[in-house]
């Protein structure tokens, strides 16, 4: 996910143009380098993601995925125990699609893929 989608997403929900900017400075404010064999490589910008183990973590990925969630709901493919949808079981970065055929299912695909491209998730 990039930063820039998820800044507006928060921007669309109504949260305070003020709080987004000091989200946008926090996340502009990563860097990231790797260690091997105590050997420490060059410093390089992370450009994507929430930060991991952040105590807002959890919650700026949940306003940024959770579109996906009603656009699965309203697709009318996936699965219902009476009126609930139950289509779509997610934790974290990770989403289980249910349904009763397999066109169902390519269609929840289909439409996470067309998500995930739109606001560059993956």
């Amino acid at each position: 996910m990039l930063h820039s989608g998820l800044l507006l997403k928060l921007l669309q929900k109504g949260l305070p143009v003020k709080f987004v900017k000091l989200l946008r400075f926090w996340h502009s404010q990563q860097t990231c380098a790797v260690l091997w064999n105590s050997v420490l490589g060059d410093s390089f910008d992370i450009l994507c993601g929430v930060r991991q183990g952040g105590v807002l973590s959890p919650t700026l990925f949940s306003a940024y995925i959770d579109d996906i969630i009603c656009v699965l709901r309203n697709s009318g493919y996936g699965v219902y125990i009476g009126s609930v949808f139950i289509g779509c079981i997610l934790y974290a970065d990770d989403i289980i699609l249910l349904s009763a055929s397999c066109h169902g299912i390519q269609k929840l695909v289909d439409l996470c893929l067309e998500y995930g491209r739109t606001w560059s998730y993956f």
